[in-house]
């Protein structure tokens, strides 16, 4: 899975990261929880940022992954929504950006919140299990009826599956 972050975005999302992004330390912060994510996850992990040192934007590697920055002649929105417009269904965007999440989902990319993936970026970088993992949803033994079943629309199975994947 590649996952595209709008990095700043993710920092003041996640409240352990705006903390530190308080003390002048979010960047680090973010890129070191996402180093130990990848340790648990292959997933291809591209952030961005806004601003930086060139005008036109620049691109570094933090902590062994890409991370864009926008530069002063177009903000963090424009690049994520230029590259969700040459990948499309391929990547998975995590932002909380309503206007940039719907410029990515016309050229086909899912939409994660910042506040789903964060928990879930904080729970496999510290190793916490998740509330579905281990717990006993075994049967159910109640003899309530509980109405017809009914399947979710294609684009919610998509990011469902994609959720699971993180």
């Amino acid at each position: 899975m590649r996952l595209v972050i709008d990095g700043y975005n993710l920092i003041h999302t996640v409240p352990e990261l705006a903390f530190a992004s308080d003390k002048g330390q979010g960047r680090e912060a973010l890129m070191e929880a996402l180093r130990l994510y990848r340790k648990r996850r292959s997933h291809k992990i591209k952030v961005v940022f806004d601003g930086g040192l060139e005008p036109g934007g620049d691109k570094q590697r933090l902590a062994g992954m890409p991370v864009s920055f926008s530069g002063a002649e177009r903000s963090a929105d424009d690049v994520i929504a230029a590259l969700a417009a040459k990948e499309g269904g391929g990547i998975t965007v995590v932002t909380s950006d309503r206007e940039l999440a719907g410029r990515c989902r016309v050229h086909g990319a899912v939409v994660l919140s910042s506040e789903e993936f964060g928990n879930r970026l904080l729970e496999v970088a510290l190793g916490i299990p998740s509330a579905g993992e281990g717990g006993d949803d075994g049967w159910d033994f109640t003899t309530k009826k509980r109405g017809p079943a009914k399947r979710l629309p294609k684009a919610e199975r998509k990011i469902a599956r994609r959720k699971d994947r993180l």
